[in-house]
């Protein structure tokens, strides 16, 4: 069975969008940036979580919190 999973992290440009449902295995441009960006597998959360891992996201210091912070400044130094 493919289970279905979300990203929730910052707009990567060329790679992800905030929101992007997946079936099955990652996209291989993802998974190459999440190599190099751990954080972002923080961030593709399984459908059925997805409500809790949003309301974490405003969370200061919890795990997906602090990964979209890492995600953005990486993004930021990129540019």
């Amino acid at each position: 069975m493919n289970e279905q999973r979300m990203y929730i992290g910052p707009s990567i440009p060329g790679i992800v969008k905030y929101g992007t449902v997946f079936i099955g295995d990652l996209p291989g441009e993802l998974t190459k940036k999440a190599a190099e960006i751990g954080s972002i597998n923080n961030l593709v959360i399984p459908i059925d979580g997805i409500t809790a891992a949003k309301k974490a996201l405003s969370e200061p210091g919890s795990v997906e919190n602090v990964s979209f912070s890492r995600i953005e400044n990486y993004l930021k130094g990129e540019k």
